[in-house]
């Protein structure tokens, strides 16, 4: 689905019968997935809905788009500061000293 503004996304979710989690599971589904990431011993994780959507022991993923949640360095925030609305909304604020002990 094309949804040109988050007011238009807001609408659309709102127009349906959703609890929490599924409002972040079918913006995943409508939008992709969030750059703002989890990690967990090599595993990439969308921080909004949850999906591991990465495998860096693999070797297979490129990570170096990704803001991770609770690493707060230059990549990171030179990479947050090109997200738009699509990759923020529902997700938490990745250098919140306390969402990184978050556990979903």
């Amino acid at each position: 689905m094309g949804f040109e503004t988050e007011a238009e996304l807001t609408a659309a979710l709102n127009a349906l019968p959703l609890d929490d989690e599924q409002k972040r599971a079918t913006v995943c589904a409508w939008l992709g997935h969030s750059r703002i990431q989890d990690v967990c011993f090599g595993y990439y994780s969308c921080n909004r809905c949850g999906a591991q959507i990465g495998d860096a022991l693999g070797g297979v993923y490129d990570d170096s788009r990704v803001v991770v949640v609770g690493h707060d360095c230059d990549v990171c925030r030179a990479n947050y500061a090109e997200l738009d609305w699509r990759d923020l909304l529902f997700t938490v604020d990745p250098f919140e000293k306390d969402n990184a002990l978050a556990v979903r």
